[in-house]
């Protein structure tokens, strides 16, 4: 999945009169450590902010998913996910609710087909007991016709709401998966497909 900018909306500045935020925001990873929140009304957001002059709104809807870094004032810089695209801002706190995780989840908690973009990773049952079976593919698109592919597929056995994954073979291909409510945090060595095929981000379940 390719980080890009959020695309901008023009919109005024809430009626609170709350000024924006006047630090930047940067990218800082997605960690198997890290917590996950959504948007609970619709709101406006905030990326860029390299000045307060460069901040650039963006209307985030009930239900966009973000990966909260830290808070500064009225404002959490998160890494956003929205349909129009994804990438690090602020949002205002109060518009943000945990998702809390189950620490001991069930083995069919994971089972189903998680899709991020053009990406797919199903979960099955594994024919070994209490382990699972992963199969996944996803494609990055250059300019014209230029694509590149990823893929991996292979059993792991999860720890909690951990699941550490290794493709065997020379450079492996080394996944980490969190589960938390109904989304998979997830990261990668970068040796998982071709040039700027990523299997990371915050990955949302589909059909079982």
């Amino acid at each position: 999945m390719r980080i890009r900018a959020l695309l901008p909306v023009v919109l005024a500045v809430a009626a609170s009169g709350q000024e924006r935020p006047q630090k930047p925001c940067g990218f800082e990873g997605f960690s198997a450590e890290g917590k996950l929140a959504e948007v609970i009304r619709p709101t406006t957001g905030y990326w860029g902010c390299e000045s307060p002059k460069s901040c650039m709104p963006t209307k985030l809807a009930a239900g966009d998913v973000v990966m909260p870094y830290h808070t500064d004032g009225d404002w959490t810089c998160s890494y956003i996910q929205q349909r129009s695209g994804a990438g690090p801002g602020w949002v205002k706190a109060v518009d943000l609710r945990e998702v809390h995780a189950d620490l001991a989840p069930p083995l069919v908690s994971w089972f189903g087909t998680w899709t991020n973009g053009l990406g797919r990773i199903r979960i099955a049952p594994s024919e070994a007991a209490g382990r699972l079976h992963l199969t996944a593919e996803n494609e990055w698109h250059g300019v014209g016709d230029v694509v590149h592919t990823g893929d991996f597929e292979g059993d792991a056995s999860p720890s909690g709401n951990r699941l550490h994954f290794v493709e065997s073979g020379p450079d492996s291909c080394t996944v980490d998966f969190t589960l938390i409510g109904r989304y998979l945090v997830v990261s990668d060595n970068q040796l998982c497909g071709g040039m700027n095929v990523r299997f990371w981000g915050v990955w949302r379940r589909g059909e079982k």
